[in-house]
């Protein structure tokens, strides 16, 4: 009746979302997707050399019924694999089996339809999640097409989302494109990124397969900050009193908060996420063996004495009202701290095992921990910070220290420390370039030596880092790789 009142009113009839469930009506097909095996039922003593020409192998044999399996081809296994993580993500609905529909125009009876891989709906967020792999690495040459196809589909998503599960508020409707083994060109990623499309590939799903494994419903918020940097968290503006003051050249804040808030709007910037060019990557892997302990130390009531230490993006989250003050411009100051968070605002320094301890703890919503705030700290100061206070307590590898030299001396006035720099950086890049002869093969501080991953990048940086090679003499002669900036240099 809905449909016809339409057409007869001459309306425009609204896009309809299909096949999108509740999370709780989607624990056996969990089970069947989290298995990189897929299986069928065959009649007792059909299986034949054509069944095991298709990879299919025996698992148990019945009287009128035979159970078959095989591994999943790729193309299945990277949208199970993207559906099983944000199935242990956390979100309220997603796609069933065969992924979801988007109704093209609901007034026909035969009406065309896009299919969407992976359909994930959070309170914040709408994921369409388009995935596309190749058996060996190769070039996307449809790239284009796929990605205009999938652009088309964003508006009449974001409301078939708004109309079929209404929210107070409105959720960020996103396109994402996961890959596998295709090898993307700037040009392809400038267009995805002008076309506000984001995209992933099966490093970054390995690395939040990772971060899920160890952190709980807490990964969630740090896979929205990389879709999402900047992006306004609805209601959760806060006012803490604090304590206003400086360290250097930096202003800074200590309060007190609950983990709960705190797990929301922070950031962790890992080297493990695979992404050579960022230069904000620092932070060591979280350890999962280090979660559990303090787990328990929470579950015994303890306390922790130190601050965690943080770096706040910039003056738009942050706004200070100072009280009554009774002292000079030296004197630290007593007020209320604003938060207006985003995604992406809070970014740790220090203390990510006592935060992320709290990670789907049932204290999280009740402790609190004690904060050390910078406003703005630049990323090589955080990153000299998390060594100047590690250092410390355990021992920084002189691996680390060489992979760390891109964040550190990028900008360095020394050109010793500079070409340091660029050529840490550019081990990283040949490791992560598919098209590169060392791409999965230098080993890094953390890593677990492989028959492939063995060339240290010790010895790379050494290699490339010869004398004459970049400078001769400071300001005067300069050697076949410098090119007069680091950019140019690095390439």
């Amino acid at each position: 009746q809905w449909e016809w009142a339409i057409i007869r009113s001459g309306r425009k009839a609204r896009p309809m979302l299909n096949n999108v469930l509740p999370v709780t009506d989607l624990r056996s097909l969990a089970r069947r997707k989290m298995n990189p095996l897929e299986f069928k039922s065959i009649p007792s003593g059909s299986y034949s050399d054509a069944s095991s020409a298709d990879g299919w192998q025996v698992q148990r044999e019945g009287k009128t019924a035979t159970r078959i399996c095989r591994p999943k081809a790729r193309s299945l296994l990277l949208e199970d694999r993207v559906w099983s993580l944000l199935y242990r993500l956390g979100f309220d609905y997603l796609s069933g089996e065969g992924g979801a529909q988007l109704e093209q125009d609901s007034r026909t009876e035969n009406n065309p339809y896009n299919q969407i891989d992976v359909v994930g709906l959070d309170p914040e967020v709408a994921l369409a999640v388009e995935c596309k792999s190749a058996e060996q690495p190769r070039k996307y040459s449809e790239f284009q097409k796929d990605l205009a196809k999938h652009v088309l589909t964003r508006q009449r998503f974001g409301a078939s989302v708004s109309n079929q599960f209404p929210l107070p508020h409105k959720r960020v409707a996103l396109t994402v494109m996961f890959t596998w083994d295709l090898i993307l060109t700037e040009t392809d990623e400038e267009r995805a990124k002008n076309e506000n499309v984001v995209l992933l590939n099966e490093k970054d799903l390995h690395y939040y397969e990772q971060l899920a494994a160890h952190l709980g419903p807490a990964a969630k918020y740090q896979f929205f900050a990389d879709m999402l940097p900047g992006r306004r968290i609805h209601g959760l503006e806060i006012k803490v009193p604090a304590l206003q003051s400086r360290l250097g050249k930096y202003t800074c804040y200590t309060f007190s908060i609950s983990p709960e808030y705190l797990l929301k709007i922070a950031y962790v910037s890992h080297r493990a996420k695979g992404k050579a060019t960022d230069v904000n990557t620092y932070q060591r892997m979280i350890k999962k063996s280090r979660l559990k302990r303090i787990r328990e130390y929470i579950d015994q009531n303890g306390i922790f004495p130190t601050n965690i230490v943080v770096s706040l993006e910039g003056k738009r989250h942050v706004n200070f009202e100072p009280w009554a003050n009774d002292g000079g411009k030296e004197v630290a100051k007593h007020g209320l701290l604003i938060l207006t968070p985003s995604y992406r605002c809070a970014w740790i320094i220090d203390g990510q095992h006592r935060l992320f301890g709290y990670s789907g703890h049932e204290r999280a919503k009740t402790s609190h921990l004690s904060v050390l705030a910078f406003e703005g700290l630049p990323a090589s100061k955080q990153a000299q910070l998390f060594i100047d206070i590690n250092h410390e307590q355990k021992s920084v590898k002189r691996s680390l220290l060489q992979e760390l030299y891109a964040e550190l001396n990028w900008d360095a006035e020394d050109e010793d420390k500079r070409v340091s720099a660029i050529v840490s950086k550019a081990v990283q890049v040949l490791n992560e370039d598919k098209e590169s002869p060392f791409y999965g093969r230098i080993l890094f501080a953390d890593e677990t030596r492989t028959e492939t991953r063995c060339i240290t990048l010790e010895s790379f940086f050494r290699i490339l880092n010869q004398p004459g090679m970049f400078t001769v003499k400071k300001s005067v002669e300069y050697g076949p790789l410098w090119t007069g900036d680091n950019e140019s240099t690095l390439k």
